[in-house]
């Protein structure tokens, strides 16, 4: 009997260990920001192939609520950090983003989005309060339609604002996954999303209100700006504190944090070279941020009529 229940217990375990901490349709959230880029030879056919920027995802602003989950709707919003957009905004120079469709054989497709739309079509949004997000309105429905492989994040269930974060016991030494497409990492035909490891390195500053961003240890490179950060559920946690079961949206990368190393010269014993360095912390905006920006955005421009409500993608 012992034994028989030793085993059933070894098997609940192996069980729960092959159980996902990031829900797969989370990754189906987040795409690649980039566009296609043309070379051209003399005397050789040009060849074009798709260059990642930064990464985006989709998030879902909670529009009408409704006792029953699946009877909610929202408007669907494209999020990345404003530094990923800005000079080609400034340069008129048109973005797109690379949705992967369900067909798992056919190559992802890329959307345009315009700099410059004719109104009332919707348009790159950055925050009046500096913070490094710009965010655009899309129509879920038109992907829902297409039959391409995407979700979005529902603000008010799969986020985790600050309020959230303090309630469920958020604090430094907390698990995260970064995910997104650094160093054109994206894939050549499809997005390959990338998902890394790391822990919230300070959070205090955040909860306090001395900073507008937190920072969690883990490295981020060219390309890994506008990508999610979600925080790990955890089985255990230690006397006095709860673990958090569920696996949270908490916000999104602006950037790494650099140091500098200074070659000083031996003859005039003054700095010579100054060499930047990743130090393996980024700054991260909290997801309060994406809700702030857009209620701006629906201040800015009242008179734009937006895409029907979305429904919950679980529905």
């Amino acid at each position: 009997m012992r034994r028989l229940l030793f085993c059933i217990l070894v098997l609940a375990f192996c069980q729960s260990a092959r159980a996902a901490l990031l829900p797969p349709e989370f990754t189906k959230s987040v795409v690649a920001i980039g566009f296609i880029q043309t070379t051209v030879d003399p005397g050789k056919p040009s060849t074009s192939r798709w260059v990642t920027i930064g990464t985006g995802f989709l998030y879902g602003f909670l529009f009408k609520d409704d006792p029953e989950p699946k009877n909610r709707l929202y408007q669907v919003y494209l999020v990345t950090a404003k530094h990923v957009i800005i000079e080609h905004l400034a340069a008129k120079r048109d973005l797109q983003i690379r949705v992967n469709p369900k067909d798992e054989t056919a190559r992802g497709t890329e959307f345009t989005i315009p700099t410059e739309p004719p109104p009332p079509s919707a348009r790159w949004f950055v925050n009046p309060d500096g913070s490094d997000i710009a965010i655009v309105q899309i129509n879920f429905n038109l992907l829902k339609e297409g039959n391409y492989d995407a979700f979005f994040l529902q603000g008010d269930t799969h986020a985790a604002p600050i309020s959230k974060m303090k309630e469920i016991g958020s604090s430094a030494g907390d698990g995260v996954f970064v995910v997104g497409f650094p160093l054109n990492l994206a894939g050549i035909e499809r997005n390959y999303v990338i998902v890394r490891q790391g822990i919230i390195a300070r959070l205090e500053e955040l909860f306090n209100k001395a900073s507008r961003t937190f920072l969690i240890d883990s490295f981020a490179f060219p390309g890994n700006s506008g990508g999610p950060v979600f925080i790990k559920p955890e089985l255990t946690s230690i006397q006095g504190t709860k673990a958090n079961h569920n696996c949270y949206l908490i916000g999104l990368v602006v950037g790494y944090k650099p140091y500098d190393e200074v070659a000083i010269s031996t003859q005039t014993k003054q700095p010579r070279i100054i060499f930047q360095e990743n130090s393996g912390l980024a700054d991260t905006l909290p997801v309060d941020v994406i809700d702030d920006t857009i209620k701006a955005y629906m201040q800015a421009f009242p008179t734009i009529q937006p895409p029907s409500p979305d429904p919950s993608p679980n529905r």
